[in-house]
């Protein structure tokens, strides 16, 4: 399974996860969860689950991309901050047209935010140098790592 992901095209997962996310949060019920007893503030780790997924995709396949060399840190920050704006406009997207059962709520967007913000802090400070150290064992390296 580890050699198929690494053999997907950069910037595949990123807009398949863009794709889930714009259908998730604007489709009048995507997941059918009337039947499922959620405690208050459920929806606020979804929010938080989503965009913590989402700076992760579009982290790793920037990383992808940019291999065998390591990220920038300023294209990094600029990926965290698309995700905080797509939750944004993703908030505005059901204000402006009035999504039966959806309405603009400013504490989703803030934990929209913080799942970016988490998810770019975890990519940075942990998991970059584990999928650098475990890419380079099944694909050829750089003449200058040999």
């Amino acid at each position: 399974m580890r050699k198929f992901l690494y053999h997907i095209p950069a910037g595949i997962i990123s807009c398949a996860v863009t794709v889930i996310i714009a259908w998730l949060s604007l489709a009048k019920d995507p997941l059918p969860t009337s039947q499922i007893p959620l405690f208050e503030g459920a929806d606020k780790i979804v929010h938080f689950l989503m965009y913590l997924g989402c700076t992760v995709a579009y982290l790793l396949d920037y990383a992808k991309l940019k291999l065998p060399h390591h990220t920038l840190l300023k294209i990094e920050l600029a990926l965290t901050s698309v995700a905080i704006l797509l939750g944004l406009l993703m908030e505005v997207a059901q204000l402006a047209w009035l999504v039966q059962g959806r309405d603009f709520d400013l504490i989703d967007w803030f934990a929209d935010a913080v799942g970016a913000m988490t998810g770019f802090a975890l990519m940075r400070f942990w998991f970059m140098h584990t999928f650098r150290h475990n890419y380079f064992k099944t694909v050829k390296r750089h003449r200058r790592h040999r």
